[in-house]
């Protein structure tokens, strides 16, 4: 019994702790509970809202770049994209690898969604692949439910009307290096060559934003509060397309470049470097392959030759000279000089492009057949400093303030110059080679072109990309007579038998051109080489061969667009780039008036 009872009160004892640590137990739990849904509502309430909230970036439309007609010649196109929620991170390698069984997936666009990943940015959606054809986004819509963490996001992408026509001139959009780019907007493009570089501010616009609410899944349940992008504005050029498209046509190819400007605003209504490349390609994003190859090219279709490529000028540069001792004072136009086909200066010899000799030449004829004889006469009257200030005064040795990027100076040499780099004085024999366009003077299509609109009309024409409200340019401080003189040769180049580009008269009876043109010299034939039977230029190495110039203006009488053609490696001005031109013109003439 004793027992019994004993064991009762041990088992009670047993039963009241047992209820004593439940009911402590239970205490802590409430205390708990109280904690976690009283005192840290506020605080589990702002994580729960972070959680489910996302930022999604809203990148504006870029501005529309038209041609003088309204036509547009870089715009902007839907694309659609497939984005992947970033906190999802856990669950990307099995979503890239099923989404690679049923689309595409090119190796650039997985680097760029791997660096864009780990980046630190405001936007929660990281982009994986752009530029779906509509086969892609049916395939993707038709198994999008085995791809909870990824969304179809539609963006506005660069469109460029020939895309190899406009390369150099417009330029495309691509992403800021890592180093520059926005954190705020990390996908945002901004303008890398051309006017889309030049005008990238008023193109850009300004991003704006959205947050919109998403469940577990990452799919978007309904938009919250939004901040508007601002689009770009539109920009009007003075490029005429047609003109643009037609000057890259009749390239065909070749390797060089073509000028049309605009002689009495300095409007360029065309600007054309061939070879070219895509620029829609480089707006999606080139691949590294295709980049490489451009680099090696040989041709360099990476490079804005209009505006960056140098070259001896050639002939062409005789009307600069002209105008330069037309302003002296003692100078007789009609006087002449028999150019036997060479002429000696010390122990040097100087070569005529035509060997046996023009003749008894002027002024006039010496510029109409191109006499090169005539002006080493010349040079022993011309001061080199004097030579290369007329020269800056029409645009050589300088940069013509065209609103393009990477426009070169040129080179036109004087005896300063040749101190500072060549550590010499100036020789007259340099001047002999700087009269016929040759020696050390560079120059770029542009400034030959930007020469001719000066000389045609009198006045300090620079180039411009952008329509402006007005182009008021001052007249060159120069005897008109001279002007007059200049031109009237020009005009006999073209239109009058013997003429460098009798063969390349207009087509068109109702206009004349006036023009000049030009050999620019590579390298000379060497004496072994004579020796061992190359005579001509056309039996060098292409890379050794002359380069092929023609410059000229139409109408004659009342001069509205100047051309400036640069053929390389093509030999002489008159059988390759004078042709093109006259073509170019004709174009230009009919289309415009």
């Amino acid at each position: 019994m004793n027992k019994d009872i004993e064991e009762y009160k041990k088992f009670q004892r047993r039963i009241f702790i047992l209820g004593a640590g439940k009911a402590f137990f239970s205490f802590l739990l409430i205390g708990k509970l109280y904690h976690l849904q009283i005192l840290n509502k506020l605080k589990f309430g702002r994580l729960s809202e972070t959680n489910r909230i996302k930022v999604k970036i809203l990148y504006p439309e870029r501005g529309v770049i038209f041609d003088s007609f309204g036509q547009k010649i870089a715009e902007n196109r839907i694309d659609y994209q497939i984005t992947f929620l970033k906190e999802k991170k856990n669950k990307l390698q099995s979503n890239i690898k099923d989404l690679k069984k049923i689309i595409n997936i090119s190796e650039e666009d997985l680097l760029h969604f791997k660096k864009n990943i780990k980046r630190e940015t405001l936007d929660d959606f990281v982009t994986i692949k752009k530029n779906l054809n509509w086969n892609e986004l049916e395939i993707f819509e038709y198994f999008s439910h085995h791809f909870p963490f990824l969304n179809i996001k539609k963006e506005k992408v660069r469109s460029y009307r020939n895309n190899y026509a406009f390369s150099h001139v417009v330029g495309y959009v691509g992403y800021e290096s890592r180093k520059k780019q926005s954190i705020k907007a990390p996908e945002l493009k901004i303008g890398k060559t051309g006017i889309e570089k030049v005008y990238d501010k008023t193109l850009i616009g300004s991003q704006g934003w959205q947050k919109i609410e998403s469940n577990s899944s990452g799919k978007i349940i309904r938009k919250l509060e939004t901040s508007k992008s601002m689009s770009g504005r539109n920009l009007k050029t003075h490029l005429v397309a047609d003109i643009q498209e037609f000057a890259y046509q009749k390239l065909d190819g070749k390797s060089g470049s073509i000028v049309i400007l605009d002689c009495l605003n300095g409007g360029v209504l065309g600007l054309v470097s061939s070879p070219s490349f895509d620029i829609n390609e480089f707006s999606y994003g080139v691949k590294s392959s295709t980049w490489r190859s451009l680099q090696s090219d040989l041709l360099n279709p990476l490079l804005n030759k209009p505006i960056s490529g140098l070259y001896s000028p050639g002939s062409t540069f005789k009307l600069v000279v002209a105008m330069a001792i037309l302003e002296k004072p003692d100078f007789k136009v009609e006087k002449n000089f028999f150019c036997s086909g060479f002429v000696d200066l010390g122990n040097h010899r100087f070569h005529c492009w035509k060997r046996k000799g023009h003749g008894s030449v002027d002024l006039n004829r010496a510029i109409k057949e191109s006499c090169d004889c005539y002006f080493y006469s010349l040079a022993n009257e011309i001061n080199i400093d004097n030579l290369a200030r007329v020269a800056n005064k029409f645009g050589f040795g300088t940069k013509t303030k065209i609103d393009l990027p990477n426009e070169s100076n040129g080179l036109m040499p004087d005896q300063n110059w040749k101190k500072k780099n060549k550590n010499d004085s100036w020789h007259l024999g340099e001047t002999y080679n700087a009269v016929i366009g040759q020696g050390f003077t560079l120059s770029t299509p542009l400034q030959i072109a930007t020469m001719t609109a000066r000389i045609a009309s009198g006045k300090e024409i620079i180039p411009t990309i952008k329509q402006k409200l007005s182009n008021d340019f001052d007249k060159l401080n120069y005897n008109e007579k001279s002007f007059e003189i200049v031109r009237n040769t020009m005009y006999q180049v073209v239109n009058e038998y013997k003429g460098t580009a009798f063969s390349s008269k207009l087509k068109n009876k109702l206009y004349k051109m006036a023009g000049k043109t030009g050999t620019s010299q590579v390298r000379r034939i060497s004496i072994s080489e004579r020796e061992s039977g190359v005579l001509e230029n056309k039996e060098l190495p292409y890379k050794l061969r002359d380069h092929s110039i023609f410059t000229g203006y139409a109408p004659f009488d009342n001069p509205k667009y100047a051309i400036a053609t640069v053929i390389e490696h093509h030999g002489s001005g008159s059988k390759v780039a004078a042709p093109i031109s006259r073509d170019i013109m004709d174009f230009t003439l009919s289309l415009l008036g």
